[in-house]
């Protein structure tokens, strides 16, 4: 019996301790917070001007019959013409051509996972930068989003 008391004592002992550490390294490490996240951390931009460019299906390359179907907006950034310069006939012909070059070059495997698809974003933010006019000093496309996006 004493030897079931002095298990459940250690026990409790060694319990504590743990806990107790774990709170105070916890606490020590934490970020320090001044005003309990109010009006501190990171700066956040608001989103500016989204166009959305469409719907696209295309034959993905590679081995197999593959298709990818996806909904991609641009986020642009907020100077005046960025939007109107975007949504004028001849530039969006131009858009929706590059994407659906890069898209040709892309594997069913590279689009199966979100650090592929994030890395098709990329490289269609790059490729549209490229190909567009600067607005402002700055380039025009700050985010590529989708909207939907399929993969068979």
């Amino acid at each position: 019996m004493k030897r079931i008391i002095i298990f459940l004592v250690v026990g409790l002992v060694m319990f504590g301790a743990g806990f107790g550490g774990g709170l105070l390294l916890g606490r020590t490490m934490a970020p320090k917070d001044d005003n309990n996240g109010i009006g501190q951390g990171k700066v956040i931009q608001n989103p500016g001007p989204i166009v959305s460019i469409g719907e696209f299906t295309s034959n993905l390359a590679g081995a197999g019959r593959h298709v990818i179907s996806f909904g991609l907006s641009l986020e642009l950034v907020e100077k005046d013409g960025a939007s109107a310069m975007i949504q004028s006939p001849g530039w969006l012909t131009r858009i929706r051509n590059e994407i659906f070059m890069l898209i040709k070059d892309r594997v069913y495997d590279d689009l199966t996972s979100a650090e592929g698809t994030l890395q098709f974003a990329g490289d269609i933010k790059r490729s549209l930068n490229r190909m567009l006019p600067d607005v402002g000093g700055e380039a025009p496309i700050v985010n590529v989003l989708f909207e939907s996006i399929v993969l068979q």
